[in-house]
């Protein structure tokens, strides 16, 4: 009875209740907007220093290649040569380093004649200037941006508030249509009701995937257009009700795309010249080929 009395007494209107509930989004709003902005402030500077390790190991490294032509005496050549060895081994630990990297290494350090050490040179020279280039693009994004990369960097943290906002909104939706038109649980129109809020729900997630992954971490970026496709297909929700059924199959044909994508085999997946994997089919068709 006193909790009842204390309730009446303390009555809150629909104005206050609206300003409360204003001030707790404001609040949400900008909290989940400033963890976003510092967590992609703290992942482009994760990535300058992966960087500026992995270019400092490169550096040495190509600095000794060099140098390791140039040597006349032997006590110096071996120790140059320990030196590389230890370098090139602190390299293949390196934070970016790449696979074809690995195998050019590796080669080089079971075969050290002058193609493998040409190869070698060249492969950590081409990955030097695309891992400076990267950096340069994140220190002018961080401290001197254009204005489309500011404008973006500047609504991008919004995203995860707004993806939340438009959950909350079809939750509320789906609640409002059951509870005020009364409809049979056991109906089409209920159906189709729950078909909506399935298909915008995957929309808004497949929207929040394409557009906050970072572009280092996509697999590619035909899986981020794909998202796009199947976000963008919710729009025709505002043809009715009617149509909810076939949107969602559009989706999931969509998302079944997905699979069968077999993207491009990148530069440091395929095999280079004088690689372990061509040298074994090599010897392959050498052994199979047929004797004249």
């Amino acid at each position: 009875m006193y909790l009842a009395a204390w309730i009446d007494a303390n009555d809150i209107t629909d104005t206050q209740s609206r300003i409360i509930v204003t001030g707790l989004a404001v609040i949400l709003f900008l909290w989940l907007y400033i963890r976003t902005a510092r967590s992609f402030k703290s992942a482009a500077t994760a990535r300058l220093d992966w960087l500026q390790q992995t270019l400092g190991l490169y550096s040495r490294a190509a600095g000794l290649l060099d140098g390791d032509a140039a040597v006349d005496s032997p006590a110096e050549h071996e120790q140059e040569t320990e030196s590389l060895n230890l370098l090139l081994q602190q390299c293949k630990a390196a934070p970016l380093v790449t696979t074809e990297l690995l195998e050019a290494i590796d080669a080089y350090l079971k075969e050290r004649d002058s193609s493998r050490h040409t190869q070698l040179q060249k492969m950590l020279e081409r990955e030097i200037s695309q891992r400076i280039r990267e950096q340069s693009s994140i220190i002018r994004s961080l401290d001197n941006p254009g204005w489309g990369i500011g404008f973006w960097k500047l609504i991008r943290p919004a995203v995860p508030f707004a993806a939340l906002v438009l959950i909350l909104y079809w939750c509320l939706q789906l609640y409002q249509e059951f509870h005020e038109q009364n409809i049979p649980a056991l109906s089409w129109t209920s159906a189709e009701l729950w078909i909506r809020f399935m298909s915008c729900l995957a929309a808004v997630i497949s929207f929040y995937l394409a557009v906050m992954t970072p572009r280092k971490d996509s697999t590619k970026a035909s899986y981020r257009i794909l998202a796009l496709f199947i976000s963008a297909a919710a729009l025709a929700h505002f043809a009715g009700l009617t149509a909810a059924p076939y949107i969602l199959a559009v989706q999931f044909i969509l998302f079944l795309v997905g699979f069968g994508i077999h993207p491009k085999r990148s530069r440091r997946d395929r095999p280079y010249a004088g690689s372990t994997e061509l040298l074994e089919i090599s010897t392959e068709k050498e052994r199979i080929k047929p004797e004249k």
